[in-house]
């Protein structure tokens, strides 16, 4: 599911008593013990093409130069001209409108039962909740904002980015299934070390500050964050624009050319580098004592990074992928681990593939092909006829996935054809959605009309959508360029 839910719809209306553990009707553990998680399983290195690159060169050199754009030039934060149109958006789709509105969704007073939000301690927020955050926040600040080079940025380290500036969460009832932990509605993306940002604004206390990234507008720590002088960014850009180095090892160690500790990189972060004999040099971030971005340099093995655009073969799929798989299910990139759409993010970056941070928007990155009007089997057919490996992805309605090709199923007597696919799922749920059978976390799993562990369960293939996207074709209109900024999808998207 994708970095932040929508609130739910009021048909559903149930009260409720404070209590200190989940219902165990509403949660269960999918067993995966008949799905195979050994890669090599599903991408054998005997395979003919196990090093032959899918993506033909040219469409991944305009790949690369999007993936670029977003960071560092017409579509990046430290883009003067982009950032002019986000500050010039009119009212009512204005940032200060747009916060205001979010202010109101997350106030309790009138909220019907299944709209109230929580604490982490099962308490119903009052009033004072949200008027101190909101206090916070300065609204008047945001009237007239002005292009400010001052204001441009970079992530000196990770963070987690908000919607509202607080570390409080704010969860629905427990009771409700697919809601409480952790589900965090506050709970937006992560912003990885090294990421060109905008400041927007600042908290009145100074602890947060609201900024534009390539992905979307949220608040993170200004701790994370040191600003950039313009020869810093120049220096850095034109770095990058050499060579830009992925990490393909999650959660390495960057140490500075002096030894010291900067921050732990994971796949999705992206530094400006050079190749070296013994691996590869990268460029990171770090702020001096007056708050300015300087930079220092590691050293990265080759199992940990590798130097853009990786070679789009299943084997360097193989290898990115057995460094994500398994990982705990990260809602909103919740303790830095993934959610379904952070995953395809991360995994496509390694290649020069930038893709959008929300589920919904990322099928709209390649030639997409709606197959929502027709019944699941009709769906799986299509995906199965017409899949491209590793580079089709299907929304389904909150849920991405990736398409690995189609295998005979080791589960069925007659090794019927299956189509497999990645994905970092939460769970399965029967219709109507009253409860989830959990599998929390990244997984090789089959899309198949009904599963033998427990029938009652949903197909993902007869959710709500089925949108089948290509990453290997360019979209059919140039990816992202809208005529106008659609800042609530930047600062709020929602299902």
């Amino acid at each position: 599911m994708h970095f932040f839910k929508s609130f739910l719809t009021g048909f559903i209306t149930i009260l409720f008593v404070s209590a200190c553990h989940a219902d165990p009707d509403l949660i269960s553990l999918f067993p995966l013990d008949h799905y195979d998680q050994t890669i090599s399983t599903w991408i054998k290195p005997t395979d003919s093409n196990y090093d032959q690159p899918l993506l033909d060169a040219s469409l991944q050199k305009k790949r690369l130069d999007d993936f670029y754009a977003h960071y560092f030039g017409s579509s990046s934060p430290w883009n003067a001209e982009y950032i002019n149109q986000i500050l010039h958006v009119g009212a009512p789709n204005n940032i200060k409108s747009i916060e205001q509105t979010i202010l109101a969704n997350f106030n309790n007073q009138d909220k019907p039962a299944d709209q109230l939000g929580y604490g982490e301690n099962f308490h119903p927020y009052g009033e004072n909740w949200i008027k101190s955050i909101s206090d916070n926040i300065n609204l008047a600040a945001l009237d007239n904002l002005t292009y400010q080079p001052s204001n441009r940025g970079i992530a000196i380290d990770n963070s987690h980015a908000r919607v509202l500036p607080t570390d409080d969460v704010h969860f629905y009832s427990y009771k409700l299934a697919g809601q409480g932990y952790p589900f965090d509605n506050l709970q937006m993306s992560s912003l990885w070390a090294g990421t060109p940002v905008y400041i927007l604004t600042a908290t009145q206390d100074h602890a947060w500050f609201l900024v534009a990234t390539p992905d979307y507008i949220g608040w993170v720590k200004s701790s994370s964050i040191a600003r950039a002088t313009t020869q810093f960014i120049e220096t850095w850009a034109s770095a990058a624009k050499k060579q830009l180095a992925a990490m393909t090892h999650t959660q390495t160690s960057m140490l500075d050319d002096k030894g010291i500790f900067r921050f732990s990189a994971y796949v999705g972060s992206v530094f400006p580098a050079e190749k070296t004999q013994t691996g590869i040099t990268a460029s990171i971030p770090i702020s001096n004592s007056e708050g300015y971005a300087e930079r220092r340099y590691t050293t990265l093995l080759p199992n940990q990074a590798v130097l853009m655009p990786a070679a789009a073969t299943p084997h360097n799929f193989a290898t990115i992928m057995s460094t994500l798989i398994n990982r705990p299910y990260g809602w909103g990139n919740m303790y830095f681990y993934n959610d379904c759409s952070a995953e395809l993010k991360s995994l496509f970056t390694p290649f020069g593939i930038w893709i959008p941070r929300h589920s919904s928007n990322q099928v709209n990155a390649g030639r997409m092909v709606d197959m929502t009007s027709f019944p699941p089997e009709q769906r799986l057919s299509y995906l199965m006829e017409n899949g491209h490996k590793f580079f089709t992805i299907i929304y389904i309605g909150g849920h991405v996935v990736m398409y690995l090709g189609n295998y005979p199923n080791p589960n069925e007597s007659d090794h019927k054809l299956m189509a497999m696919t990645y994905q970092n799922l939460w769970g399965l749920s029967p219709s109507p959605a009253i409860r989830r059978a959990v599998i929390g976390e990244s997984v090789l799993f089959p899309m198949l009309l009904r599963y033998p562990e427990d029938t009652s369960l949903m197909s993902l293939a007869s959710k709500k959508y089925f949108q089948v996207a290509y990453l290997d074709e360019m979209p059919n209109s140039k990816l992202m360029q809208l005529e106008a900024i659609d800042l609530k999808a930047l600062m709020y998207p929602e299902n």
